[in-house]
């Protein structure tokens, strides 16, 4: 556990201010973040990476579930949120392994994180915020949550390849790659919290 990375660090830094903020979270769809949070702290610090994954898919689909105006969407980030664990769930006890996930599975919520995020913002585009985007906490969110899975999406489907051709490099650079996303994640979700003015007012959908 000890060393802390650099990760854990971001991760701490984020939790923290989250606490902090929780006054104005407190009310909106985004105040059960700082629970969230929580509960990814514990479980990066155990090791157990795929419950994490999946707290953060049904998480942001919660999130997305309360932002989208779009009816049908608010209605699949709804239904995500309780297929995908089951499924997650299953595969687990098929597999007889909680330290897993199969990466078809992985690929399908980092595909439907993607689809909520564009939903987002094209939302965004047709009813413009009256305050600048960079004090709105969600939007933050959003630009980490879309990055983030962005990027390990198109990379995790090019691994494989990497992979074949050259094995140990290729593990070594999706590990950095994934590593620095979850920086870029993170230092999102910290700029989220630090958007103190007209706060309460961006976090109402």
């Amino acid at each position: 556990m000890f060393p802390l990375s650099l990760i854990n660090y971001f991760e701490l830094c984020a939790f923290f201010l989250s606490i902090l903020a929780y006054r104005n979270l407190k009310g909106t769809p985004l105040g059960p973040f700082p629970f969230f949070l929580g509960f990814i702290v514990l479980a990066e610090l155990t090791d157990k990476y795929p419950v994490a994954a999946t707290a953060g898919f049904v998480f942001y689909s919660f999130i997305f579930s309360r932002y989208l105006q779009n009816p049908l969407f608010k209605k699949i980030a709804s239904i995500f949120m309780i297929v995908y664990p089951t499924l997650a769930l299953l595969g687990a006890l098929l597999w007889q392994d909680f330290n897993r996930q199969h990466s078809s599975l992985l690929l399908a919520g980092a595909a439907c994180m993607i689809l909520f995020c564009c939903r987002f913002f094209y939302e965004l585009l047709l009813n413009p915020l009256e305050a600048k985007l960079r004090r709105d906490p969600m939007f933050w969110i959003s630009t980490g949550i879309l990055f983030f899975y962005l990027s390990d999406l198109s990379y995790s489907l090019l691994f494989h390849l990497l992979d074949k051709y050259a094995a140990g490099e290729g593990r070594k650079v999706f590990q950095s790659i994934n590593n620095n996303l979850i920086l870029i994640l993170y230092s999102c979700f910290i700029i989220a919290f630090l958007c103190k003015r007209n706060l309460r007012r961006s976090l109402l959908p």
